[in-house]
């Protein structure tokens, strides 16, 4: 492919989303320069599960068939009450749903997933550059360039991504507001060998346990090798909790209202990572001249939607197909990339419109329009419209749903009515 620019495009942070942007920009001919802080490219974290709109971002970046190499194709989608056990939802996710949206529903390691994206960048080096031991710093620009602040020195470019995280030191620059408050959600994760996983919870589904300011994940990984666990609970915690040692002993406590069978699974691990949830409220504007945030750096969101990943790879996708439009004028591109997704991820990740923390985080995916602004149409991606969750039903068989017996807005405010019998 013929590169379009001298200057190349400047990525800071070599994360998912990062890795995603250089992709978007390379496969429309966009030559990128990816800055990673870290001595290696690499993905902290354990399961992350792939929702539709995930997969149709991944195959508009040409990875998709890479990353189902190792991805679970679960069946289901679970949610039993904590305290009783009762089954309280059963989403089949067969080839009727697969069809319905497009692609299916699967989970999968996360560093799979960057692995993926890695690979799709290094078989692109006359496109994509990639610097580790690079921290950016931070930035100036003019009507024609950006020269980009590195512990290393600067870096001159045509443009500016900003995929630096969280707690993005672009950001700062740009909007300026707060880091990230310290929520009280925390989260313990662990990954299990699938052979010291209680056999009645080798479910081929994504399951989730709610109760009263708790609530446990889990779902099979890496073909069926590993296990993913996630225990979140709510309340006062003085640690930052970021990927930190946790025994048994300090997490099984908050658990204790829960039944056997989960209970049971809890006790599994030899110890746990502890993570404190983080998020940034939304803001009106992601961009500055030639530089544009993307990702966590502009919409960093809590985990109860399952889609922080994905919602970074559709900004990517967006983002390339917007300079493709463009032509290299990269502030009209950011523009155009800004009007396409900020209204959209402004309503979905504000906390407001979050689920409630120990709601069906697995559920509350399906929520989420599978074809959004910026998206469809680009390789890959089905062009014409596709069904929000809430329609699902017309389609679908119906949801095995039974009322909760605990009455609290966690357990029945998360449940449409439309899905539920008593």
């Amino acid at each position: 492919m013929k590169v379009r620019n001298t200057k190349p495009v400047i990525v800071a942070g070599g994360g998912i989303g990062g890795l995603a942007a250089a992709l978007a920009l390379a496969r429309k001919g966009w030559r990128s320069v990816v800055l990673e802080q870290a001595p290696q490219f690499g993905e902290i974290g354990a399961g992350i599960q792939l929702a539709p709109n995930a997969w149709h971002a991944l195959d508009a970046l040409g990875v998709g068939a890479l990353v189902k190499k190792e991805a679970v194709f679960v069946e289901h989608l679970f949610m039993f009450d904590g305290v009783s056990g009762e089954k309280v939802i059963d989403i089949p996710l067969d080839k009727r749903f697969a069809r319905r949206f497009g692609n299916p529903y699967a989970v999968t390691h996360r560093a799979d997933i960057h692995g993926s994206l890695l690979d799709g960048c290094k078989a692109l080096p006359g496109l994509i550059e990639l610097r580790t031991s690079t921290r950016v710093t931070g930035f100036e620009q003019d009507d024609s360039s950006v020269r980009v602040k590195t512990g290393n020195g600067a870096i001159d470019g045509t443009a500016l991504v900003a995929a630096d995280g969280g707690r993005s030191v672009i950001r700062e620059k740009i909007v300026g507001d707060p880091l990230p408050p310290v929520t009280g959600h925390m989260c313990y994760r662990a990954v299990l060998n699938i052979a010291d996983v209680p056999k009645d919870l080798r479910l081929p589904a994504a399951t989730l346990w709610a109760a009263h300011n708790a609530h446990i994940v889990h779902y099979p990984l890496r073909g069926w090798k590993l296990f993913n666990l996630v225990a979140t609970i709510i309340g006062k915690h003085t640690s930052g909790g970021h990927n930190e040692l946790a025994m048994p002993e300090e997490v099984l406590p908050f658990f204790s209202h829960y039944c056997e069978k989960p209970t049971k699974l809890m006790r599994t691990p030899k110890e746990f990572r502890r993570w404190m949830l983080l998020y940034r409220q939304p803001v009106d504007n992601w961009i500055q001249g030639r530089v544009a945030l993307l990702g966590d750096a502009a919409h960093f969101m809590l985990q109860y939607m399952a889609q922080g990943a994905a919602m970074a790879m559709e900004d990517a996708v967006c983002l390339g197909a917007c300079a493709d439009a463009a032509g290299g004028h990269f502030e009209k591109a950011f523009r155009e990339y800004q009007k396409a997704r900020i209204a959209w991820m402004t309503s979905f990740s504000s906390p407001a419109a979050m689920p409630c923390a120990v709601g069906p985080t697995t559920l509350a995916a399906f929520q989420v329009p599978l074809t959004v602004p910026g998206l469809a149409g680009q390789d890959g991606v089905p062009a014409g419209p596709l069904p929000r969750f809430e329609q699902m039903n017309t389609m679908m068989p119906p949801l095995t749903a039974r009322r909760p017996r605990c009455r609290c807005a966690c357990c029945t405010g998360v449940i449409k009515p439309e899905y539920v019998t008593v």
